[in-house]
């Protein structure tokens, strides 16, 4: 029988929106309710009559509400096969009547996560009796109609009056719509016991309910949705305050200039950090004590690159900032917050995205698609803590370029080198060479843009590898670049040639003994 008529309900919620759509359509087509404790107090206050669970469980709420729903006969009204001739004797004999529809949503255990509750309260607000409801009527669909979001009342109200009850269509649809909500619960309270057991979190949860249809792929005929980690407050949690709407290419370019943001204000303090990302590499990073100066050297690391580019800034984003790029073609500006004349003039930018986003550490797990399966690692988000030198001239530049050098050089695809300097204490990403099979490429490439932005004299540069040197070759390109200082993690068979190169020409070379390689 494709339509089902609703005679008999059972409601509890812990999100108690929206109840007073329901009743309304309850009163009018006569349908018995059956509810427990503040589920049955609030349809009671909307004028409901209420039949409490304990009638037809025949025992009463115990043990702090742990027991209530749990029983043999709720759940044998929701599971038994209707029009199956042995189920219905059964049930008859038995004396269990049925339930037709559960409108059920769990224990806020997410909730009480995002609010930073301990651990045992987490374990409270695991719902035992609120999922096994859901899973049976979900799994007897044919039958039972189940409603887990307070947004979908409306749906059912419509469904009802339509039909007079509701088809199987509909039942499928809000069996699958149960299953995942279940799902995520599960997967939710699976990576909290990871934190308590392990100390950190393996696993990505990701709300399936909560996709959001993205413009396109990474190229216009793919289709693509962003999925939300409803454990997680971050760019994926942001909505923009103007401009169009966000394409996959746009997010990934969003992730990762705020990941290199996040990177260099380890190293920024106080300071004003600004990077600038166009293909999910930086273009331009800056650390300076006015935002102004910051922004203006990161657009000169790169000014062609930095057309059509996403920025991200580690404090709130002002007038003057946002003057200098009101002329300029940029598709999402990140930061903390815009003041009220910066939102005035990038107003003006029609199609300009702004994303609202503190800088914090970002999510530490990071997933991966391949066929099959998924990759999953933790972020690599530590500043290096042991700096060795290991030539006969030691390095002549400041930690906090080094770290800054390191920092940015991360974010850059590889084979990786960067080439930074400081200027009157402000550092700056001077050119880069990056996603290379060989690393002298990307030393080539790196020197060339550095020379095209001006910087002719590399002396006072610092070159910053993100893996080790495997040829001398490198070296000879950096020396004969006119560059004298290269910060390198070690740990090739060959670093005794290439120290010994950096020796032949009077450079300073540094090893972190930690590599920053990202594929």
């Amino acid at each position: 029988m494709s339509i089902v008529p609703i005679r008999r309900a059972l409601i509890s919620v812990s999100d108690k929106r929206s109840l007073e759509l329901l009743v309304p359509v309850l009163q009018d087509k006569k349908i018995e309710v059956v509810s427990s404790g503040g589920t049955a107090k609030a349809l009671r206050a909307l004028g409901l009559e209420v039949t409490p669970i304990e009638q037809v469980t025949g025992n009463p709420e115990a043990f702090g509400g742990r027991m209530k729903t749990l029983s043999f006969q709720v759940s044998s009204a929701l599971l038994y096969r209707r029009g199956h001739e042995g189920d219905e004797d059964q049930a008859k004999s038995l004396g269990i009547d049925p339930i037709d529809l559960v409108i059920c949503n769990l224990y806020p255990f997410q909730a009480v996560v995002k609010r930073g509750g301990d651990f045992d309260e987490k374990v409270e607000n695991i719902d035992i009796g609120g999922p096994t409801m859901v899973r049976a009527s979900a799994k007897n669909f044919e039958s039972v109609c189940t409603i887990v979001h307070p947004e979908d009342y409306q749906q059912l109200i419509e469904e009802l009056k339509a039909h007079g009850g509701t088809r199987l269509e509909f039942r499928q649809n809000c069996a699958m719509r149960a299953f995942r909500h279940t799902a995520l619960y599960d997967a939710q309270i699976a990576q909290e016991f990871e934190v308590a057991v392990l100390g950190s979190r393996l696993t990505l949860t990701l709300d399936a309910e909560s996709a959001t249809g993205l413009r396109y792929g990474e190229n216009p005929h793919q289709p693509a949705w962003l999925l939300r980690n409803p454990l997680e407050d971050g760019l994926a949690q942001a909505t923009p305050l103007q401009g169009k709407a966000l394409s996959y290419n746009n997010m990934l370019d969003a992730d990762a200039a705020y990941r290199s943001c996040v990177d260099i204000s380890m190293v920024a303090g106080e300071k004003h950090a600004v990077t600038i990302i166009k293909h999910l590499n930086p273009c331009g990073a800056a650390v300076a004590t006015s935002q102004h100066e910051a922004l203006a050297l990161a657009w000169a690391g790169d000014p062609v690159s930095a057309f059509g580019s996403i920025i991200c800034f580690n404090h709130p984003v002002g007038s003057e900032a946002a003057t200098f790029l009101r002329k300029r073609f940029i598709e999402v500006v990140i930061a903390p917050s815009f003041s009220d004349d910066a939102r005035e003039i990038f107003a003006r930018k029609k199609n300009l995205r702004l994303l609202e986003l503190p800088i914090k550490s970002p999510s530490q797990v990071m997933l991966r698609a391949i066929d099959g399966g998924y990759l999953v690692q933790h972020e690599d988000s530590e500043l290096d803590e042991q700096l060795k030198t290991v030539t006969e001239a030691g390095l002549q530049v400041s930690d906090d370029l080094l770290h800054f050098g390191v920092m940015v050089n991360k974010n850059l695809k590889s084979n990786a080198i960067a080439l930074v300097g400081e200027t009157d204490g402000s550092l700056s990403l001077w050119g880069a060479g990056m996603g290379n099979p060989n690393r002298l490429v990307s030393t080539q490439q790196a020197v060339e843009k550095a020379k095209e932005n001006g910087h002719t004299d590399l002396k006072e540069a610092l070159l910053v590898s993100d893996a080790f040197f495997p040829f001398r070759d490198n070296i000879d390109a950096a020396h004969a670049a006119g560059v004298t200082q290269v910060v390198q993690p070690g740990g090739s068979i060959r670093d005794e040639e290439v120290i010994a190169a950096c020796n032949e020409f009077g450079m300073a070379m540094a090893v972190t003994g930690r590599r920053h390689f990202r594929h």
